[in-house]
């Protein structure tokens, strides 16, 4: 009786362990994708100074 408790303990601890072990930024992740199609969060819109700030930015990385 006393290998089976040891069994089951052993088990036990193996499982919580199997359960704890995945990190938490891999939990709730999409595991089937749609091809074609993102299934990601949403982008944030810019603001008007940020696209005048990437426009003023682009100007000055042209090569003529």
């Amino acid at each position: 009786m006393a290998i089976r408790q040891i069994t089951n303990y052993f088990a036990l601890i193996i499982l919580a362990f199997c359960l704890a072990s995945c990190a938490e930024e891999e939990q709730n992740r999409i595991l089937s994708y749609d091809k074609g199609t993102y299934l990601g969060k949403a982008d944030q819109s810019l603001s008007s100074e940020q696209v005048r700030e990437l426009m003023a930015r682009s100007q000055n990385q042209r090569v003529y």
